[in-house]
């Protein structure tokens, strides 16, 4: 079977056709999705760009917040005492004797214990938003300066191992006491502006008619932080008489009785060979 030229032309246009048609769907069905997947990427990819170049541009910024907060926190760290004694409280109170118009009759020492921190809701968002801070810090220096940010990640790292074994003690105080108006009121006052953190739990007070002073019952704590870099010092006592060793001396009188003893012993042999010696003169 013969076909004219002009079947032919046709035959080959459709058989042209499909081909563009199969290549289309085979072909650039595929590029296109991918075209498609590789623009959805760079516009990701952009807005991280554009969040770190953001990041870089305000580098020093977050450097400079960086720093004032850790002076802050250097700040207050520093008032709170590393440790609190028996001694400490007891000096505490007799200061407050000594300043103000008040005499403790007794005072209630339990010692020193931990603080329960409790994280709230909105302490845990605080949290979140200081280390997002602190992340897009570390960022901006990568993306400005690659040796700053590994610097800048290790002092971080050393920071945060340092305040993780940070940890709030306190010692709470129990003091009886008898103290004018003014004098209550300036104790107040004064613990309320203390350097080293304290506060007061609970103060109860009773009017005496006869002296005209307050009687009353005042519960301090005394704070105190662990894993920073202050020291415990013990406090210097002066003017307090130092008890004996030995309350019983019974050393030191067995050696004073042996050396009595001894010294009668020599002084009767001394008078022994001096008779001896009289009575051969004589004879």
């Amino acid at each position: 079977m013969k076909l004219k030229k002009s079947d032919v032309n046709i035959l080959l246009i459709v058989l042209g056709i499909g081909a563009a048609l199969l290549t289309y769907f085979l072909v650039f069905t595929k590029l296109n999705d991918k075209t498609d997947t590789l623009k959805i990427q760079n516009a990701s990819l952009q807005q991280e760009v554009d969040r770190l170049q953001d990041l870089a541009n305000n580098k020093q910024k977050y450097l400079d917040d960086t720093a004032t907060m850790q002076d802050e926190i250097e700040n207050i760290k520093a008032q709170f005492a590393a440790a609190y004694q028996p001694e400490d409280e007891i000096l505490y109170v007799d200061n407050l004797e000594k300043n103000f118009d008040t005499t403790a009759n007794a005072i209630n020492m339990p010692g020193t214990s931990p603080v329960e921190v409790v994280t709230t809701a909105d302490t845990s968002a605080e949290q979140t938003a200081d280390a997002s801070t602190e992340t897009d810090a570390t960022d901006a220096a990568d993306a400005a300066d690659a040796t700053e940010e590994t610097a800048a990640t290790t002092d971080n790292t050393a920071t945060a191992g340092t305040a993780s074994e940070i940890l709030l003690y306190q010692t709470p105080v129990t003091m009886d006491f008898i103290a004018s108006y003014n004098a209550v009121k300036d104790i107040v006052k004064i613990m309320n502006e203390d350097q080293m953190r304290k506060s007061i739990d609970g103060l109860s007070l009773s009017f005496d008619a006869e002296t005209g002073d307050l009687t009353g019952t005042l519960v301090f704590n005394m704070y105190s932080l662990t894993g920073t870099d202050a020291t415990y010092t013990t406090p210097v006592v002066s003017n307090v008489v130092m008890g004996s060793s030995n309350i019983f001396n019974s050393a030191e009188k067995k050696t004073a009785i042996q050396n009595e003893k001894a010294a009668q012993k020599a002084a009767d042999e001394s008078e022994e060979t001096a008779t001896e010696k009289d009575n051969t003169k004589k004879k």
